[in-house]
């Protein structure tokens, strides 16, 4: 049986439909999904020392020299007990963690005597375990953004 030629509207059908689904394809790929909107921004800086993670760890303090307030979050990933020693360049705090213990700054106090940053710098802390030492360039903050000024050190 011969064939017969496509109709113009048969076409025009055609390649409506082709270009609908081109631009729908190119539409879908542009959005994010829900799961990539609903994790949290953390602002502090992450690092490991031996079994320790260290996540989003930062200052708080009213200026350079202050006083300044230690945020984040320390985690124990073993079944044994761990001190973890924090220094700066002239303070030194050691927080003691329980097996598997996830230890949170923000519900435990924990001041330095002085700021080694002015708010809006970074500045270098190391933290240090019986098997392992690291640095962490960590962001210095003030009370400007609502969310920190509770944790300025008086």
């Amino acid at each position: 049986m011969p064939s017969t030629p496509m109709t113009s509207t048969r076409r025009t059908i055609l390649g409506t439909t082709a270009s609908s689904l081109l631009l729908l394809s190119a539409l879908t790929s542009c959005s994010s999904s829900d799961d990539d909107r609903t994790g949290a921004i953390a602002v502090g800086e992450n690092g490991s020392v031996g079994s320790v993670n260290l996540l989003s760890v930062l200052l708080v303090t009213e200026a350079e020299g202050e006083p300044a307030r230690l945020l984040g979050t320390l985690e124990n990933e073993t079944d044994q007990s761990v001190e973890v020693t924090i220094t700066d360049d002239d303070d030194e705090v050691v927080i003691a963690l329980e097996p598997d213990e996830q230890f949170s700054l923000l519900h435990n106090e924990t001041i330095l005597d002085t700021a080694d940053g002015a708010p809006g710098s970074n500045t270098t802390i190391t933290a240090a375990t019986s098997d392992d030492t690291t640095d962490l360039l960590v962001p210095v903050l003030d009370g400007t953004l609502d969310q920190y000024r509770q944790y300025v050190p008086e």
